[in-house]
């Protein structure tokens, strides 16, 4: 089959509400010809045609019918088609002109018909007759016919897909294996250096090792400087002609790589993800993989500054991906849902919805239509990157299934584009107009807290070697899968409307380093985290304040719960601080802008950055319901406060230009006229910003509460400044606020003061604290005005008082004594004081865990001591256990006069390293230098 420029073929089938084929018997020898109808307007329809070849095998092949009343084909999308009077004749409408013994070829159209619209008749095979079945749904009039364009015709795809290439994509999981020094050692770049004095660790890595937080301690103190990290890579013959490419989640904060003592990239930036293409500096054989991380204060890079910690390290995953020289870029793929789309722009003044097309939403009332039919089209812009030296033609193919189906929902490609070598390019893919409800998939599970129902679309690749503009036989070179879900998510000024429905967002800020590991978090424990605001009875995390590891989006969208995705534009209380870099955490202690001119440019520029890659990475996930440009920008000198707060503006629009779908916010506006409309699209309010009636732009208490505590802390919402004068149990938010997050959802490290440390309703260990069980015991007070995952109250649990006998190792709530050695997973180990009758005692004593055998790590190596007063209150401690070799492991719980206690943990192979044994000073900080 012929694949010619601006072709766009679709088809929908299986979902609720839409006409299906029906089966027809077998013929005899010859053909079947299944004929649909998939929607109607004012003169006009469209079909779909399925022919099965039930005898031999055909090469060249022709359908051909007869209309009865009239009807003409307008507009074939793939293939040739003819009509003399009321014969049709379509020609090779499939990726080629054969279709074997059994085979099908699918191919659609639209047509015109006046007055009726009967079967056709008379179908034959190259002048066989056929049977079949023809469906003809109840017409659907529009006003007037929809202009002929690709993106509003529903077709099927043909039958007979495209071959895949004999190589796939690879994702490569390398956090194993690697070495550490926690210096900046000279040639540690090149090959043959020896890194044997080294540590051997495995990622996710911080500097600090343990990183602790509690009582008097902030975490304020941390390791500021360089770290290298190496390790070697056997690059098999089968990667010969493909494209190797380096991506790390995250590094903080300035990151080299080196492949073979060659230099290939430097990324800016530590909360956002990157990727290098590797390939020319790669070898079969043995490789080289050298990285130098850099955690020193620079002034001209964003975040200069905040209520946090800076720590060095690979602190999240790394991978190789391998693919074909054409393949889809790094998070190429944008996955919208245009007829549920429509995030209402004020559009009293151009400067509120700069860079943005209001063309492309649908209206209030169509919106309205589509959630309560559960309908949407969809629509896939692929970025496609050709590193090849030779033009070739390509498209997309998209296919959208139900996360964990097999059932295909919607096939629709992409026009041929014809991309030159060493060129990216942007294919635009969309199954139906919005005008074409008919068309659209239907009966959707629209994504929401309750329901967090969630889709795959699968982007193929097709090419051939040929830059003519057509694809003759085409292959598929990348596949590629997107998850995504079907909802609309408005902020207005009356509040938040998720699904058409006024939402309350009731919630949590959280930061992402864990006791211990500082930010070296594992997925399965930013699940865990997720979880716990769930469980709270909260629907709402606000990302403070910077972009996420990316399985933090995945685990709200499965979890149900909305997500603020915040950039790192971060002010704090250290306005017209200039710092002389000494090389020191105190570093970061500065104006969160630049006070030199000479800093601002490259540092906006930063900023931008950061927010486009956080778009990038988490602009396909329904629980994300906006950007936030950063956090408190009020906290500047006056002679750069309209700096600021330009940018902030500028940030959003950048925003608008990147993503259309979804509004821009910031957070802690409540100094310096920032809740404007002029500057973002949310305003955020932070602490006695609470109190401030906003009736001209959406906005939300984006943060309350800020109550310093250990546990077992005050069992209290602690809402502060949105507390109820009339009963402090209650919050009272101003008219129109969308809802609340309460400062914090997890104590945090911390450049601060201690206090600011532990403001958390659970601690730095991920142990609740008084104030989270009553959130969980109290979900009823507002369960009725939102959409809850876990709206169940669970009551009360405490500690008695009293002297322990006893201590018990389990793990703690949500883990698992089963985790994997890839790094993604580990597990919570909870140590309680116990009483002689088993209930939990609030005696607090120093506890040390101790890996008495097989493989795994507590933070810092083999043993780890938790004290009272920093990691030990309340009779509890926790901390996370992890192990990148497979086997099984005891750990062993002591505490002065009581018996020991034991758990066994079991680690299993996903990297296909059975076998493999922990080399000696495995994760143990004491040799990093």
């Amino acid at each position: 089959m012929n694949r010619r420029a601006l072709v766009l073929s679709a088809v929908l089938a299986g979902a609720a509400g839409l006409a299906v084929p029906a089966t027809a018997a077998q013929a005899a020898p010859g053909c079947r010809v299944d004929y649909t109808i998939t929607s109607s307007w004012g003169g006009g329809f469209g079909a779909s045609v399925t022919v099965t070849n039930l005898g031999d095998a055909v090469s060249g092949w022709q359908l051909a019918w007869s209309f009865a009343a009239g009807q003409t084909v307008s507009q074939l999308w793939n293939g040739a088609v003819s009509q003399s009077g009321a014969r049709v004749t379509v020609t090779n409408a499939s990726y080629n002109g054969n279709i074997p013994t059994g085979g099908t070829a699918d191919f659609g159209f639209n047509g015109t018909w006046t007055g009726s619209n009967p079967v056709p008749i008379a179908f034959t095979l190259n002048g066989t007759t056929c049977t079949g079945s023809v469906v003809t749904p109840t017409p659907t009039t529009t006003s007037a016919s929809p202009a002929p364009s690709e993106s509003t015709s529903p077709t099927p795809t043909p039958s007979t897909d495209p071959p895949t290439g004999s190589s796939s994509r690879q994702k490569v999981n390398l956090n194993r294996g690697w070495r550490f020094i926690r210096s900046d050692v000279s040639g540690a770049q090149n090959t043959g250096f020896d890194d044997s004095r080294w540590g051997p660790v495995a990622l996710p890595h911080d500097f600090d090792a343990p990183y602790d937080v509690g009582g008097s301690t902030g975490g304020q103190s941390f390791r500021v400087g360089v770290g290298w990290y190496r390790r070697h890579l056997t690059v098999p013959s089968s990667w010969t002609g493909r494209r190797v490419e380096f991506e790390s989640e995250g590094a903080f904060s300035v990151t080299d790589l080196y492949v073979n003592g060659t230099r290939i990239g430097t990324h800016r930036g530590g909360f956002t993800g990157f990727a290098f293409d590797i390939t020319s500096a790669l070898r079969t054989g043995d490789n080289v993989i050298a990285v130098r991380v850099d955690n020193n204060w620079r002034a001209d890079l964003a975040p200069r500054t905040g209520d946090h910690q800076f720590s060095g390290g690979l602190y999240r995953d790394v991978f190789l991906n391998v693919t074909d020289n054409v393949h889809v870029a790094w998070y190429g793929t944008f996955v919208s849902t245009p007829a549920l789309t429509n995030p209402t722009w004020d559009t009293s003044n151009a400067a509120y919805y700069r860079n943005i097309d209001l063309a492309q939403y649908p209206s209030e009332s169509d919106l309205r239509a589509n959630i309560a039919a559960r309908r949407s089209n969809v629509r896939v812009q692929t970025e496609v990157r050709n590193d090849g030296s030779s033009a070739i033609d390509v498209y997309a193919r998209q296919e959208v299934r139900r996360q964990g189906s097999n059932t295909v929902l919607a096939t629709f490609d992409s026009p041929v584009r014809t991309l030159g070598g060493a060129s990216s390019t942007t294919l635009d893919a969309l199954s139906g107009s919005l005008t074409n409800t008919a068309a659209m998939l239907q009966g959707l599970d629209l994504w929401a807290p309750n329901n967090p129902a969630l889709y795959t679309v699968t982007t193929s690749v097709v090419v051939d070697g040929s830059a003519d503009g057509v694809i003759t036989n085409g292959t598929v070179v990348d596949a590629y899968d997107s998850t995504f879900g079907f909802r609309s998510a408005q902020w207005k000024v009356d509040g938040f409307y998720l699904n058409g429905v006024k939402t309350l967002l009731f919630g949590a800020d959280v930061h992402q380093d864990h006791g211990g590991w500082s930010n070296a978090v594992t997925d399965s424990g930013f699940a865990r985290d997720v979880r716990m605001v769930r469980e709270a009875g909260m629907n709402f995390i606000r990302g403070s304040h910077y972009p996420h590891d990316p399985s933090f989006a995945d685990a709200t969208d499965k979890l149900g719960v909305m997500f603020w995705s915040e950039n790192v534009f971060w002010c704090t209380a250290t306005a017209g601080v200039e710092p002389t870099p000494s090389g020191r955490a105190g570093d970061y202690k500065a104006d969160g802008y630049p006070q030199k001119a000479t800093d601002q440019a490259a540092f906006e520029q930063s900023t931008m950055d950061a927010l486009r890659d956080m778009i990038r990475v988490n602009r396909n996930h329904p629980s994300v319901i906006n950007w936030s440009m950063g956090n408190e920008v009020f906290f500047t000198a006056s002679g750069t406060a309209s700096k600021a707060k330009a940018l902030v503006s500028k940030l959003r629009d950048y925003a608008h230009q990147l993503d259309p779908t979804r509004k821009a916010g910031m957070g802690g506006v409540q100094r310096n006229s920032l809740d404007q409309l002029a500057v973002s699209d949310i305003a955020g309010y932070n602490g006695d910003g609470g109190k401030i009636t906003n009736t001209w732009m959406p906005n939300v208490v984006s943060e309350y509460g800020s109550y310093t505590s250990d546990r077992p802390g005050t069992y209290d919402p602690t809402y502060g400044d949105v507390k109820d004068p009339a009963d402090g149990t209650r919050y009272k938010l101003t008219t129109g606020s969308a809802g609340l997050a309460i400062w914090a959802g997890f104590d945090h490290g911390t450049i601060m003061d201690p206090a600011y440390a532990r403001m958390g309703m659970i601690d730095f260990y991920r142990l609740p604290k008084n104030q989270w069980y009553w959130y969980r015991a109290n979900k009823s007070r507002w369960s009725s005005l939102t959409n809850l995952a876990d709206p169940t109250p669970v009551a009360r649990e405490q500690s008695i008082s009293g002297t322990a006998t006893a201590m018990t190792l389990e793990v703690g709530r949500n883990s698992s004594r089963t985790i994997t050695d890839d790094g993604s997973t580990d597990t919570q180990l909870v140590v309680t004081m116990r009483n002689g009758s088993g209930a939990w005692v609030n005696n607090t004593r120093a506890v040390t865990l101790t890996v008495t055998s097989g493989p795994g790590i507590l933070p810092g190596g083999k043993s780890y001591t938790a004290n009272p007063g920093t990691q030990t209150f309340d009779g509890k401690a926790a901390i996370e256990f992890r192990s990148y070799y497979a086997g099984t492991t005891t750990i062993t719980a002591t505490s002065a006069g009581l018996p020991d206690a034991t758990i066994t943990i079991t680690t299993t192979d996903t990297v296909g390293a059975t076998g493999e044994t922990e080399p000696v000073n495995f994760g143990n900080a004491a040799v990093w230098g």
